[in-house]
């Protein structure tokens, strides 16, 4: 399903993004892999952020635009939205009991890809460290995924 954003949607999602990323750059956080060019980390934050608010338009439920919530649910209590373009959804070993849903695209819309549980995407087959960073995770095929929508916690 495509879910595109208004022209005030994209400017909310990317200013939430740039509160993330100016965060991370005055708090001094490390990205996990380093940059493959300037502003890649801004470019991500922003993205992200957009995909998320996507996917809350999609499902109708509230944008939170949050920051420095590490480790916390995106959506209710129990999902987390990854953006990426990869064709593979990430699933850290760290995230325990939640929906993992898989969003790409870019600002003129975002497609949901689906959704994984936590715990069904911790197959050794899906385990990589791509880059060889030392900080392997799982990393599961789109054609993996639930095309329903995940089961809200609230």
């Amino acid at each position: 399903m495509k879910v595109t954003l208004s022209e005030q949607e994209i400017v909310c999602g990317c200013m939430t993004g740039l509160m993330r990323h100016a965060d991370s750059v005055v708090n001094k956080r490390k990205s996990r892999f380093p940059e493959k060019y300037a502003g890649q980390m801004l470019l991500n934050h922003q993205l992200a952020a957009c995909a998320e608010m996507a996917f809350c338009k999609m499902i109708g439920v509230y944008f939170a635009n949050t920051k420095n919530t590490f480790h916390v649910a995106d959506v209710g209590k129990n999902i987390e939205v990854r953006f990426s373009n990869t064709g593979l959804l990430k699933v850290r070993a760290d995230d325990n009991d939640m929906a993992v849903v898989s969003m790409s695209g870019n600002l003129d819309g975002f497609t949901y890809n689906g959704w994984i549980s936590s715990e069904e995407a911790k197959y050794d087959h899906y385990k990589k460290d791509f880059g060889n960073y030392g900080k392997p995770a799982y990393f599961v095929p789109l054609n993996k995924l639930s095309l329903k929508t995940p089961p809200i916690v609230t």
